[in-house]
């Protein structure tokens, strides 16, 4: 086995990986979630300037009413759905390495070979993005003049009707495109991502480094 493919983590660590970068990602991001779902849903009262101003000025008036604490408010659910989705995803893409990729995919970049394992992961997520992506969309589209169906209070209220309606198939309808739409996100993410760890890497260096390994997945998150 080749160098390369040496440093390569098993799938057990690939799981670990991304369940602890689920998390991560949860508790940067909530807080900019919880600004915009607060800016979103301000009642404006014609006349009146707006009760937040931007998004400076709101997070600035919820650390003063409410604390810090306040900005990672309905963070336990996020965390709870993302941390597995990602250990999963990565879990997946350690198989998928496994499976497509040869002991020196990594090192000579066979791009194919890692998108092909990128894409792998999809088969993993879907069972928890399809049923979500579902009963999303419904919600979304309730208040939509287009809109035909019963009308639904919540996830709960929701996923009783989907069941009552069309049993287990309907609260899974769809997901054969989601997973066809993340199998092929992820083969651009995964690949673009070590195709560009690959190519900031210093002459003799083992890896990049924190803040281009960083770079390296948000640009790939652009071709995702």
């Amino acid at each position: 086995m080749s160098e390369g493919a040496a440093k390569q983590p098993g799938p057990l660590k690939s799981f670990l990986a991304g369940g602890c970068g689920g998390i991560c990602l949860v508790v940067v991001g909530h807080p900019l979630d919880t600004l915009k779902v607060r800016i979103q849903t301000m009642e404006v009262v014609p006349g009146q300037p707006p009760p937040y101003k931007g998004m400076v000025d709101c997070a600035k008036q919820i650390v003063a009413k409410e604390g810090p604490k306040g900005l990672y408010k309905g963070m336990a659910a996020p965390v709870a759905g993302v941390a597995p989705m990602y250990a999963l995803c990565f879990l997946g893409y350690g198989y998928g390495k496994k499976m497509f990729c040869d002991d020196d995919a990594f090192e000579k970049l066979k791009l194919t070979q890692i998108g092909m394992a990128g894409a792998t992961s999809a088969l993993f997520t879907t069972p928890i993005l399809g049923p979500g992506e579902r009963l999303k969309c419904v919600l979304q589209t309730m208040e939509s003049p287009s809109y035909k169906g019963p009308k639904y209070n919540g996830y709960k209220e929701l996923v009783s009707g989907l069941y009552a309606e069309g049993g287990a198939r309907s609260l899974v309808r769809g997901s054969g495109i989601t997973c066809l739409r993340d199998g092929v996100a992820s083969f651009f993410y995964f690949s673009t991502y070590e195709l560009l760890k690959k190519t900031w890497t210093p002459e003799g260096a083992k890896d990049p480094g924190v803040f281009w390994t960083f770079m390296a997945g948000g640009f790939a998150g652009v071709a995702n």
